[in-house]
């Protein structure tokens, strides 16, 4: 038997592989291939499995009309008056934009509204380095054993917060995201929901915050990962994040959200504002090994507002402390800053310990920054 290749929390993961295979031409086509059917709340109920091969971008910008035009207008506001005129605007959700500058907000609908839904038992790979979903996100929502693979998601209403998600994961179980690419983005680059988002792992991406439209003032995109599920457990491995500046993840803070979280051997650089991990409550558990951390303002934020813990060992000694719990050392993190890094909160071992066997072993650190810009993306091996 061939080894698993899935790594982490979303090993045994196979997708659409017992299906056809599928090659959608069309915006319609590629709706039908990942869900035939929906039920009343817009639930995909299509759990037949299906390979879904694409060569080409899918644009879905300018693809839902309504009255006669595909935009969107609203009364939103400016996240932050930037000295240049140029951050992100925000449409007004959940009471975002009190106390904030009101100011005309335009969207294009589809990145809002017309969500690419994917079933469970489903594959989308793309062939190629030109394959991709453009103006649109994807939404797994009570779907199971699914693989997306080797494409660009990008482009979706980049000048607007609440604009669009990339990919939104809300009760979902064996998910695989391997080798794509996610870039301009409005709001979340990842999102779990309320609901749980158990055995899923992200592998080998490229999470680009380089913008026109920054929250931060500076450039970098701040809203890059946001877990708040019921029972998240979630890998993150072998990723290239960059130009960020802050939630790497945002994990915990809302609706008793239990979260688990291994970050291993991944490169996190050029990230200014909060940096990169933020966990927020004491249901989140954050293990961080493994990993390069080059010109990131805060590797591990410790700040009293996100109390949640979070094991980021960058020394030996610290390292040590795991074998308590995972009968290993981890891996120390390398970091050219010593600003506010150090992050060796136990609390956060013991909600590992009974998974440990679903656990990344990671390479020691000195080699990842290499190995993930050559590996990282959807064009790559």
């Amino acid at each position: 038997m061939a080894p698993d290749p899935v790594p982490g929390f979303a090993h045994g993961t196979t997708g659409g592989s017992a299906g056809p295979i599928v090659h959608p031409r069309t915006l319609r086509e590629l709706e039908d291939a990942l869900c035939m059917s929906h039920d009343a709340h817009g639930v995909c109920t299509d759990s037949s499995p299906r390979v879904v091969l694409i060569d080409r971008v899918f644009d879905f910008r300018g693809s839902l009309v309504q009255d006669g035009t595909a935009l969107l207008h609203e009364t939103g506001c400016r996240v932050r008056a930037c000295p240049d005129g140029a951050g992100q605007l925000a449409l007004d959700r959940v009471d975002f934009c009190h106390g904030r500058e009101s100011t005309p907000v335009e969207v294009d609908r589809a990145g809002v509204r017309a969500l690419l839904t994917i079933g469970s038992n489903k594959t989308l790979r793309g062939i190629g380095a030109d394959a991709g979903i453009v103006g649109t996100g994807l939404m797994l929502r009570s779907a199971s054993n699914v693989i997306v693979q080797r494409l660009t998601i990008s482009d979706i209403n980049p000048q607007a917060v609440w604009g669009g998600d990339a990919i939104t994961l809300d009760g979902v179980d064996h998910v695989w995201l391997d080798h794509l690419r996610v870039a301009q983005i409005g709001r979340q680059m990842l999102v779990t929901g309320f609901s749980a988002a158990r055995h899923v792992t992200v592998s080998n991406s490229e999470f680009d915050g380089r913008t026109a439209y920054s929250s931060t003032c500076d450039g970098h995109h701040y809203w890059l990962w946001l877990f708040l599920g019921s029972d998240d457990s979630i890998t993150l491995v072998g990723n290239d994040i960059h130009d960020t500046s802050g939630r790497g993840p945002h994990s915990g803070g809302m609706h008793e959200a239990r979260v688990r979280v291994q970050i291993v051997n991944n490169y996190f650089h050029d990230i200014s504002g909060e940096g990169a991990a933020m966990s927020r409550t004491a249901l989140s558990d954050l293990l961080i090994e493994g990993n390069v951390f080059e010109h990131v303002t805060y590797p591990v934020l410790s700040d009293p507002r996100q109390p949640g813990p979070a094991f980021a060992p960058f020394a030996p000694a610290q390292a040590e402390r795991c074998r308590t719990w995972l009968g290993r050392r981890c891996e120390i993190n390398l970091a050219d800053s010593a600003i506010r890094r150090d992050s060796v909160d136990e609390d956060a071992l013991p909600p590992f310990e009974a998974d440990s066997g679903e656990l990344v072993l990671p390479l020691a650190a000195g080699d990842v920054a290499r190995r993930v810009r050559e590996h990282a993306g959807p064009a790559r091996d």
